[in-house]
């Protein structure tokens, strides 16, 4: 089986890079389980300085799998969505910094993981969109972290307008902290070595004080988050209509809007 995230060390720098181009990068068991394995194996290497993440083709991540995880119109497994939160918080509380390196456009899940992110650098034409409610998710699991970088009307209107946001955009919203305007590798190069100038101690104490000013108890918020996606997804309405959004056919809530004057 191809390997779907690789891991690299090289010079204190840990480079995870999602390597499942076919799938858009999607949110699979076999997707999180390599990349909580790899945080692992980063965060315990004493070497390590500096965690990045990076992503093969097109999509940095086009978020959750929905053809596995609603396969025959089944509910998706908690242990799934436990690992994809166990990922999150590995990031947030690694005494390293992690860098999204992010050159592919980002979808649902997947903002959530570049949200989680200490540093967030993308290039010009990266496109961030919550889906969740076309597909009939809510963006419950990802909250936390989104809360993280960007005020709740912000999220508001990203969840309930569906829009894509350019880079400029997002990092006006506070989800990028910066475009590389000279092309990734330079960019990602220079804040490399701005961060292996810097001392791992106050780096490391710089994390936990911020942690302590952010939006509140993330450990209860994920523990919230999970309960009530969790919940959501028990309904059977909803799963029947996932499923036939994710085999290619229009689920139930869509509805064509019809303007005045025009037939």
């Amino acid at each position: 089986m191809a390997q779907v995230v690789r891991y690299e060390a090289d010079s204190g720098v840990a480079c995870i890079t999602l390597a499942a181009p076919n799938s858009g990068n999607a949110l699979s068991t076999s997707l999180l389980a390599g990349l909580r394995q790899c945080l692992r194996q980063a965060i315990s290497d004493e070497s390590c300085r500096v965690i990045t993440i990076s992503a093969e083709g097109t999509d940095f991540c086009k978020g959750l799998d929905l053809e596995e995880a609603f396969a025959n119109g089944r509910h998706p497994d908690p242990g799934f969505l436990k690992t994809f939160l166990d990922c999150l918080m590995l990031i947030c509380s690694s005494s390293r910094p992690v860098i999204a390196s992010v050159e592919g456009h980002v979808t649902g899940g997947g903002v959530g993981l570049v949200a989680a992110c200490d540093l967030v650098l993308t290039t010009k034409d990266v496109i961030f969109m919550l889906s969740e409610v076309i597909v009939g998710m809510i963006p419950a699991l990802i909250t936390p972290f989104l809360l993280r970088r960007m005020a709740s009307a912000r999220i508001g209107y990203l969840t309930l307008s569906t829009r894509g946001i350019n880079a400029p955009e997002a990092k006006a919203f506070g989800l990028v902290d910066e475009v590389a305007e000279d092309g990734m590798e330079t960019t990602l190069h220079r804040q490399l070595q701005r961060l292996l100038r810097s001392s791992p101690s106050a780096v490391a104490a710089s994390k936990r004080y911020f942690n302590r000013f952010g939006s509140g108890d993330l450990q209860r918020q994920t523990e919230m988050a999970l309960e009530e996606s969790l919940a959501w997804v028990e309904q059977p309405e909803v799963i029947e209509g996932i499923r036939t959004f994710s085999e290619g056919f229009s689920p139930p809530w869509f509805y064509k809007h019809r303007r005045r004057g025009h037939v």
